[in-house]
């Protein structure tokens, strides 16, 4: 595996990149300065002397040059001396940079001029332009460009260690997040603080985005967890139907009687599989958004209702559905069987005698009972809590309210409240 850089490594890789482009930069760019300012001299001063030498030459005709102490003036090519190492291919009045054989030093500047003669004809004028004290300056605006550069690299080697501790003191606080993740409990679910040191927004968006992540394990454990509560609560009562009647199967062979038992035992798994069908999808996320809007029929809850009439045995409970009008719910059949089936049979189980009534109405669906209110746990009923546990869990997957209320005049009162958009 390739070894990955640390993030001061990095910053100091880029660091120098940097300060080595930018000094190459400066350098060259004040080497360029330098060579068009004693260029535009060069220009401005031959043009002068090209000036002087004409006015002087055309008033002593017989003169063929012009010598100063700075500058030297030749009439045509062949009166220019021999260490002066040009060609006629000159352009004119544009100064030229000669340089010394062998050397890097500027010799010296020339410029190839028109000049117009007393005769009327016409001649080349060489002019050649010597400015040491210029020369002299441009090697120490060199040095102490060197100079500069030095000055330059300190301060750099100055911020780069500056940068270095701050990119360590930025990155402490990472370091320790990691020491913490690394001998940290697999089962620690806990959230994770902010490591002491400079809180960065980068920093607190990772910590949260990891917390966010944790809670999201944590929830995926407790459904888990959940869904073997809810198992064990459910289907006991049709495994102990199939358990039952699959005893009662041996103490007779009637046709009639095998055919009650096999009802019984097809009415039993029919049960377990809707059962572990809702179970599996509380413990599990799924898309809700692929859900369609279906109408909730009284036939749909009457089968739901007689499906646990065998709870008022022998009880004078009268049980009744009150549909005033036609509700469209995003629900799956088997999860609302669910929902509603435990709240019934806690109803079931408060209610000694009155009556049980399913409300539904267009915003909400009621389970009303005239028992011991929501107060007081029902007298050897298993999974009472459990069952209002599993409403409200049903409830709050798909996106409903659940409310425990109690009567004013007793019993309470099981809402489930349906969002209008749904």
């Amino acid at each position: 595996m390739k070894k990955l850089r640390s993030a001061r490594e990095i910053t100091f890789f880029y660091f120098a990149v940097v300060a080595i482009a930018m000094i190459t930069i400066h350098f060259s760019l004040v080497e360029s300065t330098v060579d068009e300012l004693e260029l535009l001299n060069a220009q401005n001063a031959l043009e002068h002397k090209t000036e002087q030498a004409i006015n002087k030459l055309q008033n002593t005709p017989s003169e063929l040059q012009y010598i100063t102490k700075t500058s030297q003036s030749y009439v045509g090519l062949a009166n220019v001396p021999k260490h002066f190492d040009i060609k006629d291919d000159l352009p004119y009045n544009k100064a030229v940079e000669v340089y010394q054989p062998n050397g890097y030093a500027t010799d010296y500047f020339v410029m190839k001029s028109l000049m117009t003669e007393r005769n009327g004809h016409h001649a080349d004028l060489y002019t050649f332009y010597f400015d040491e004290i210029y020369e002299f300056s441009e090697d120490q605006i060199f040095k102490e460009n060197i100079k500069q550069a030095i000055i330059s690299v300190i301060l750099l080697v100055i911020t780069l260690m500056i940068v270095m501790l701050i990119s360590r003191r930025l990155n402490h606080p990472l370091s320790v997040l990691t020491h913490q993740l690394q001998h940290r409990s697999a089962n620690d679910l806990s959230p994770i603080v902010l490591p002491h040191g400079v809180k960065t927004q980068e920093l607190t968006m990772l910590v949260d985005s990891l917390n966010q992540y944790q809670n999201r394990i944590k929830l995926s454990i407790e459904r888990e967890r959940a869904f073997n509560r809810y198992a064990s609560h459910e289907l006991r009562t049709p495994l102990m139907v199939i358990k039952g009647t699959t005893s009662l199967l041996a103490h007779s062979s009637a046709p009639e009687f095998i055919e009650k038992q096999r009802e019984r035992l097809f009415s039993a798994c029919e049960e377990m599989n809707d059962f572990v069908t809702t179970l599996l999808s509380l413990t599990r996320e799924e898309n809700l958004n692929e859900l369609q809007n279906r109408e909730l029929t009284k036939e749909e809850l009457e089968e739901v209702v007689q499906s646990h009439l065998h709870l008022l045995k022998n009880k004078p409970v009268e049980c009744r559905i009150e549909l005033i009008h036609s509700i469209d719910v995003k629900i799956p059949k088997t999860s609302l069987k669910i929902l509603v089936g435990n709240l019934l049979k806690n109803a079931f189980a408060c209610t000694e005698k009155g009556s049980v009534v399913i409300s539904v109405t267009p915003s909400r669906i009621s389970i009303i009972d005239t028992g011991i209110g929501s107060e007081k746990k029902p007298r050897g009923v298993e999974g009472y809590g459990l069952g209002l546990l599993i409403a409200r869990d049903i409830c709050h997957k798909y996106g409903y309210e659940f409310d425990l209320l109690n009567n004013p005049y007793g019993g309470c009162c099981a809402q489930i409240s349906i969002q209008p958009d749904q």
